[in-house]
C-alpha cells in the first residue's frame, strides 16, 4: 500500500531522515551531566527533555479536552530547576515523550479528519497542532545534542 500524507505525518514523528531521534538524543547520557548547562546555553539537558514532555502534553491536552486551558507562558513550560530530582524522573520525562509522540501518531492516524478545526481551538486544526508538536521536539533536539557536543557527552 501506498504511504499516505496520513502516514507520512506519523512516520515523520520519529523519523531519523533529517536528524537524529529524541531518543538517541538523550540515551546514555550520564546522570551528573543532565543538570549541566553549558557555558554559554541557557538549557541543560533537563531542562530541554522537560520542556519537550510539557508542551507536547500541552498540545494532546489541547487537541483532546474541551475544557482545555493553556498554561502560563513561558513558566509552566519549563522546568524549575536544572537538573532532574531524580534519575526515575528523568527516566519518566523521557518514557512520557515516547508515550505523547505515539499518542500524535495515533491522532493523525485516527482521527475522522487531522485537517478539520479543534472544535474548541480556534482556527487551528488537528494536523497544525501534530505539526507544531513534530516541529517543536525536532528543534530541542538541535539543542539536546548541542548541550551534550559541549559537554563533551556526544559521539554521533
Amino acid at each position: 500500500m501506498p504511504d499516505t500524507w496520513r502516514t507520512i505525518v506519523a512516520a515523520a514523528l520519529d523519523a531519523s531522515e533529517a536528524h537524529v531521534t529524541f531518543d538517541l538524543a538523550v540515551a546514555d547520557l550520564a546522570p551528573d551531566l543532565r543538570g549541566v548547562r553549558p557555558e554559554g546555553l541557557p538549557h541543560s539537558a533537563w531542562d530541554l527533555v522537560e520542556h519537550v514532555r510539557i508542551a507536547q502534553g500541552d498540545l494532546i491536552a489541547y487537541m483532546e479536552d474541551p475544557a482545555y486551558v493553556a498554561s502560563a507562558w513561558p513558566e509552566a513550560y519549563w522546568p524549575s530547576t536544572s537538573a532532574p530530582p531524580s534519575e526515575a524522573a528523568w527516566d519518566e520525562a523521557v518514557a512520557a515523550v515516547g508515550r505523547g509522540r505515539a499518542r500524535l501518531q495515533e491522532l493523525v492516524l485516527d482521527l475522522p479528519d487531522p485537517t478539520a478545526t479543534i472544535p474548541w481551538g480556534g482556527e487551528h486544526t488537528y494536523l497544525r497542532s501534530i505539526l507544531v508538536a513534530l516541529d517543536h521536539e525536532a528543534y530541542h533536539v538541535g539543542q539536546l545534542v548541542l548541550v551534550r557536543r559541549l559537554l563533551g557527552a556526544w559521539s554521533g
